[in-house]
């Protein structure tokens, strides 16, 4: 797979990498998603629609 960030992106990834001293960016891309989906930033799974199937409650 390949991919392409925006400059913004590509400093924040760079960051993200020189604190954990990865040297790797697609090492750095998988702890990257791997935190993320640890602390539920990212949706398990989505439905034929597009969206997320996380159980979103309605504000009162």
């Amino acid at each position: 797979m390949r991919i392409s960030l925006n400059d913004s992106s590509t400093e924040r990834l760079l960051a993200f990498m020189a604190e954990r001293n990865i040297t790797n960016p697609t090492h750095g891309l998988n702890v990257l998603i791997t935190e993320a989906a640890q602390i539920n930033l990212i949706p398990r799974s989505v439905d034929k629609d597009g969206n997320n199937t996380r159980n979103h409650k309605q504000a009162a």
